[in-house]
């Protein structure tokens, strides 16, 4: 090739390496200005977040306050300490106030507000229009920000209070929560990312003049490029803007297109360099690349591929097993008592030795198989496309057979013999360098055994995997033959003690384990489809069992059944349930299905319309567990559902853990205020029902009022749960259960 070409080939070279480079440089601008952009949405948006969500849970004072003169009939008796613990209990709020008829009375904490005694609301031209705005929309408003009679900038969450009266509502006066408002940004980040480089500014429209309003903004400005997002506050709207100096330094994008530029010359001179010395070059190439292939893959003494050989190959076949599913054969052999040759007659003996064997090995396999010298006188085979154990034990055989062979060592024969180690791939590992270690394991137990032996590798998951099997197929016998029992534990009425119902309970009566708990096949009768079968047979128990209840002339109970995920989405799940309710000519309304949270969560519209057609059926639902999963009140107001079940973890440290508390109370609430019953699980402690009724929980079970167990006789129950609730009464040192949490 010419000069000229040669001139004109890394001339093009240059250009298109330093335009690909100046492209990618662009690019990675756009891209970076991006990021820094989405960074931007998202901080704005985390920190809008975190105002909003402090000031809603400080706003959440005037609630409880409220609720605390409506329960006095007025002004609250010792305003200072319910107001102490309302603070305890919220945080972020400055002080609380009462303002009867609109009139500043109380404060708490006092100190340094005493200037806002007896100032009337409503006659404050800066505040009477939000004040009127509370009273006639009867909601809770957000005055402010404004500076305060005694000083500071603040806002102030008023809420109207109206007391019942013999012609309806009247109006009492304000509950109010005072935040000021340093206090409240000093919640955020808002700070630290100043300090940063960050500008942010904080406005509202004011209500009276309509103009924007900024009440706290950075000492540096806004720039021009500027994110903003809206907070949402009562009977107002705030606006969070944020900025940043600079998003993309200009020193980046010089540099990056002189570096275009560099790669582009470099790039032309090594295809000037390439160009001018091809041949030369190739041929270099070519010899490094034998020479460098020979001394990372080969073991010189023996002429066999070593370790690191194999472990590639190794993990070539286990990443492409997905794909072409092509099992193999991993051998770890070691020569017995080699140490005996090499010392008795020398280390070239011994190399003999080494190399007599190792083509011996290779006589063995196929020339597909892979031989390779791992180490001294351990000897790896890899049996490509293995396709039985038997195949691997008589390769075994044969290679153990193979090394006993007489080696002549000078004027001597000698014999070794070989243990080996038995892998499959992948069954015995998921990389190279756990099937070489199993391999390795199999080896030494080979040699425990006795030497002159072979042993497949073993693993403890092997006899999980074989116990589970064996499993499978006595659950496929126990559906059969329904080997299954129901335990009945009752559910009581937390406030009567009277026995209200009951949950089925199955258990396995294993032909030879015994009594198995649902912990121990429900997991299994899930993954072999079983549950279904299993789900439907307690169902029709249960109703037998109900029609049994009804000839013996006992009281009426309801029964609830659980319902697994799989078997809720069963296509035939509702006439399934009819056809048994039919059947047993059964009051559908004795029966309740307890479902979880998952299983609503998955197919939203479905399981709604499931839950609908149990309803017009008669049956009642209840959502099991509630708390652990995702525990969403959004999607729980839409279910047609009756009842709340808390999961019992709730209930373990009730009387001790007062964070249990608050969500056990704050849980019970909000399912009555959605118009939903409550049951609490695993209750064991006379503690925690007494907490319990004082929360108003509705239902209860546990340990406390009887364990799961074969049907006993209601009657006896119902006179064993009286005597407790008697002995509750009596043991009770408060007349009003209320009394023994503090509310809010």
């Amino acid at each position: 090739m010419n000069a000229t070409k040669i001139k004109i080939i890394c001339l093009l070279v240059c250009l298109v390496i330093s335009g690909l480079c100046a492209y990618w440089t662009r690019l990675g601008q756009t891209l970076y200005l991006n990021e820094q952009r989405f960074y931007m949405n998202e901080l704005v948006s985390s920190q809008a977040y975190a105002i909003e969500r402090r000031l809603s849970r400080s706003l959440s004072a005037t609630s409880i306050l409220a609720q605390g003169v409506r329960q006095a009939g007025g002004l609250i008796v010792d305003f200072d300490h319910y107001a102490k613990e309302v603070l305890q209990s919220v945080g972020g709020v400055s002080n609380l106030q009462l303002a009867p008829a609109g009139v500043i009375r109380y404060i708490y904490p006092l100190e340094g507000n005493e200037q806002a005694i007896g100032h009337d609301i409503l006659k404050d031209g800066t505040r009477r229009k939000e004040a009127l705005l509370a009273i006639q929309e009867h909601l809770l408003t957000l005055a402010g920000p404004f500076e305060l009679i005694q000083g500071g900038i603040a806002v102030v969450g008023r809420k109207p209070v109206y007391l019942p009266s013999e012609t309806g509502e009247r109006f009492w006066g304000f509950v109010s929560a005072l935040i000021y408002l340093d206090k409240l940004l000093n919640l955020t980040e808002l700070a630290s990312l100043e300090e940063k480089g960050y500008s942010y500014e904080l406005s509202r429209r004011h209500p009276d003049t309509g103009e924007i309003q900024t009440f706290a903004q950075s000492r540096t400005p806004l720039t021009g490029e500027n994110y903003a997002l809206a907070i949402q506050v009562p009977n107002s709207r705030w606006l969070l803007t944020m900025s940043r100096a600079q998003l993309m330094p200009k020193w980046r994008s010089t540099i990056g297109y002189i570096s275009s530029i560099l790669a582009g010359i470099l790039f032309a001179w090594v295809a000037y360099f390439i160009l001018h010395q091809p041949d030369k070059l190739r041929q270099i190439v070519l010899e490094k690349t034998r020479l460098l292939e020979d001394l990372a893959y080969r073991d010189h003494l023996t002429g066999l591929v070593n370790r690191r050989y194999l472990s590639e190959q190794l993990q070539r076949i286990i990443t492409e097993f997905n794909r072409y599913a092509n099992s193999a054969v991993l051998m770890y052999l070691d020569l017995d008592d080699f140490k005996r040759i090499n010392d008795s007659m020398g280390h070239a003996a011994g190399d003999a030795l080494l190399c007599e064997i190792s083509a011996r090995l290779n006589a063995c396999v196929r020339s597909s198989d892979i031989v390779a010298r791992l180490g001294g006188d351990e000897f790896g085979i890899l049996l490509l496309d293995a396709s039985s154990v038997r195949d691997a034990r008589i390769i075994a055989e044969k290679l153990i057979a193979t090394t006993e062979r007489p080696v002549l060592l000078g004027n001597k024969e000698f014999s070794v013999s070989a243990s080996i180690g038995v892998t499959l791939i992948p069954a015995d590992g998921d990389s190279d360098v756990a099937i070489l270690k199993n391999a390795d394991l199999a080896m030494y137990s080979a040699k425990k055994s006795g030497k002159r032996n072979f042993c497949f590798y073993d693993q403890s998951l092997q006899t999980e995997a074989i116990a589970k099997r064996q499993l499978e197929a006595d659950l496929l016998v126990a559906v059969k033959q329904q080997q299954f029992v129901l335990h009945y534990q009752p559910i009581v009425d937390l406030a009567s003690g009277k026995l209200t119902g009951y949950e089925a309970l199955i258990r396995w009566q294993h032909p030879v384990q015994g009594l198995l708990n649902p912990d121990k096949f429900i997991g299994v009768a899930e993954d072999t489809g079983q549950i279904c079968a299993i789900g439907y047979w307690v169902i029709k128990e249960v109703c037998r069992h109900i029609k049994q209840t009804e000839a013996n002339s006992e009281p009426s109970c309801w029964y609830s059944i659980n319902l697994s995920p799989k078997q809720f989405k069963d296509p035939l799940l509702l006439d399934t349930i009819r056809n048994i309710v039919n059947v047993y000519a059964i009051d559908a309304s004795l029966l309740e299905f307890e479902v979880t949270e998952s299983c609503v969560m998955e197919e939203v519209e479905d399981a709604i319309n499931t839950l609908q057609k149990l309803k017009v059926m008669g049956i009642s639902v209840a959502i099991d567990d509630f708390g652990t999963g995702y525990s969403c009140f959004s999607l729980l107001k839409n279910l047609p559902t009756d009842k709340l079940k808390i999961d019992m973890s709730f209930i373990h440290d009730l009387e001790t853990d007062i964070n249990d508390q608050k969500i056990v109370q704050g849980l019970i609430s909000m399912a009555h205020k959605l118009h939903l019953t409550v049951v609490a699980e695993g209750i064991e402690t006379k503690g925690q029902q007494q907490l319990l009724i004082s929360y108003q929980c509705d239902f209860g079970q546990g340990y406390l009022f009887g364990k799961p167990e074969p049907k006993t006789s209601q009657i006896m129950l119902a006179d064993k749960l009286a005597i407790m609730q008697n002995t509750l009464s009596v043991e009770s040192p408060c007349k009003d259960p209320r009394q023994l949490v503090p509310r809010g």
